[in-house]
């Protein structure tokens, strides 16, 4: 049972290497990449990352000590081959975008991608294998094996080292507000105007719903819908930010002193409170907001956080392995599913109302709620509801009957089928209530469905949009090619709440003319990957927003990091 110092050396240092790059600092670079995004501490799940991998290096060190000849050379060469597979993987990985798979960031590699990166994993650690056999004989190709080990470790960590500090310095209070779920069925008894806001919903989500489900058209009694829409941003955010303050970024801001400025100078939200308006926002936060102390009193469903609590310990963990796991993992491994609002379902923040999150099962959820406790109207005010739901985002996780699938066994249409079940419903007892005929009702995305993350547009890109007029409730779904675009957003909000107000909102939707030259306004943010030096790059549309001849690049500027 003799074995050599040099092999007990590097059995430890394999044992120590393969839990501490793939779990531990795995885990930490992506939290402090993306510390922002989530609610929970590094407390929460460091200690069982400990303990695991405190398992995995007892466990690997055992079986490396243990083995001798031949088995201990090719044990060690695969977790060595391992590794540095893991080290080239995380790079390639990081280099291809920004944020988080699951967050609409990370486009899914091609099969043809997936098969080159396959036969690398196989070739690379094979190579080494053979020739650890081959140098069998001499301890060169052995130390070689340990000094990239120890290479690939140190490269780690010292990368990990500027984004913790940078993460400290943004470190989240133990005390915050955010938009919580209270009035979420609640609307009023008076006047309503309600924004519908189905994320990613693209101009040919909805041509594919009303081509297979014609019968749903009968639904929208009252309504127009706008063939020729364009949204100002091809992303939740900085879209629902826009769309809620009528702000357009200035990207030489951070999110946080954009939110800060975007929401309190927001003439919209002072003049619907100045109209005695209950403003109830839901959207989901840092894509939304930081901390919802930015609405300054002016919105209803406001709510005081004392920090967060996990209330799944497995779930949670699940989760956690899955994401740090998705930079090392080969590509046909890698769950393009998990991002930040995942654990929204197994963490939550302490404070009297559940905070509004949007996840696989959110749009489902409403729809419940609906069917069991229904919409109620309050006398007391007016009522203005921002409603963000998951709508057409991937992935697509719902059916057309608003029922919870497992992520990737529907499709879109039956995604976009199940929205719509949620809002016609919704649609069906506001007639119940007698409070539909009344009320301004606005549906449409904050983005169209982003095919090009890190390339210019080849095609056009249009967000459906659908619009009852206060006072409309009989007259059949009507189809309007006006020219118009989130910037008529406002002024339509503004035109069915009847504000007194000394701003100017412009023309609202209904009052653009269908031969009307309207020039309209596209920005999109070109992600770079982990360089970070994204472009924003203007799009002036003028003329058929369908024809990609009318869009036209205008400026380019390049912003650093579009979630900075």
């Amino acid at each position: 049972m003799f074995r050599s110092k040099s092999q007990i050396l590097r059995s430890l240092l394999t044992g120590f290497a393969v839990p501490f790059l793939l779990l531990i600092c795995s885990a930490l670079s992506v939290y402090f990449s993306n510390a922002e995004e989530f609610v929970f501490q590094v407390k929460d799940f460091l200690p069982a990352y400990i303990i695991l991998s405190l398992a995995m290096f007892i466990a690997i060190s055992a079986v490396l000590i243990l083995t001798k000849g031949w088995l201990h050379n090719a044990l060690f060469s695969l977790c060595a081959g391992g590794i540095i597979c893991s080290y080239i993987q995380t790079f390639s990985t990081t280099l291809s975008f920004q944020g988080l798979p699951g967050d609409g960031t990370a486009l899914p590699p091609s099969q043809t991608q997936k098969i080159i990166n396959l036969i690398v994993w196989i070739v690379l650690p094979a190579t080494i294998l053979i020739l650890s056999f081959f140098f069998s004989k001499t301890k060169i190709f052995t130390n070689i094996l340990c000094f990239l080990i120890i290479l690939v470790t140190f490269m780690q960590v010292v990368s990990l080292v500027p984004t913790a500090i940078e993460a400290s310095q943004k470190s989240k209070d133990s005390e915050s507000y955010y938009l919580s779920e209270e009035n979420l069925l609640e609307l009023s008894s008076k006047d309503n105007i309600i924004v519908f806001v189905l994320d990613c919903f693209d101009r040919n989500f909805y041509l594919d719903l009303v081509e297979n489900h014609p019968e749903i058209t009968e639904e929208f009694k009252g309504f127009t819908y706008y063939d020729d829409n364009i949204a100002s941003y091809p992303r939740t955010f900085p879209a629902t930010v826009s769309m809620i303050s009528g702000m357009n970024t200035d990207f030489s801001l951070s999110r946080k002193d954009y939110f800060k400025e975007a929401y309190s100078t927001s003439p919209l939200l002072k003049d619907l409170k100045d109209n005695n308006y209950k403003i109830n926002l839901y959207t989901p936060s840092f894509h939304g907001y930081d901390n919802a102390d930015v609405f300054e009193g002016r919105v209803d469903n406001v709510c005081l956080s004392k920090g967060s609590r996990v209330t799944s310990e497995v779930g949670f963990l699940k989760r956690m392995l899955l994401l740090s796991s998705y930079f090392w993992l080969p590509d046909f491994m890698k769950s393009e599913t998990i991002s930040a609002n995942s654990f929204n379902e197994v963490v939550t923040l302490d404070g009297e109302v559940p905070k509004y999150n949007i996840t696989n099962d959110t749009d489902a959820r409403i729809y419940e709620e609906l069917l069991q406790k229904g919409l109620t109207t309050q006398s007391e005010e007016n009522t203005f509801t921002f409603l963000h739901i998951r709508g057409c985002h991937s992935p697509y996780a719902m059916n057309e009957n608003c029922k919870v699938q497992t992520p990737g066994s529907v499709t879109a249409s039956q995604q976009t089928r199940g929205a719509f079940k949620l809002i016609c419903e919704y649609l069906r007892q506001m007639r119940e209530l007698g409070i539909y005929k009344n009320s301004t009702i606005i549906i449409t995305g904050d983005h169209a469905d982003l095919k090009f993350n890190s390339t210019e547009y080849t095609e056009p890109m249009l967000t459906a949009l659908l619009v009852k007029n206060k006072g409309e409730d009989s007259t059949p779904l009507k189809t309007s090619y006006a020219p118009v675009s989130q910037a008529n957003l406002h002024a339509s909000i503004a035109k069915g709440a009847q504000l007194d107000s000394s701003h100017d909102y412009g023309k609202a939707y209904d009052e653009i003319d269908e031969n009307e030259t309207v020039t309209r306004v596209h920005y999109f943010q070109l992600h770079t990957g982990s360089e970070r030096k994204d472009k924003n790059i203007t799009y002036n549309i003028t003329g058929t927003g369908t024809d990609f001849a009318n869009w036209e690049i205008i400026s380019k500027e390049e912003i650093g990091y579009t979630y900075k």
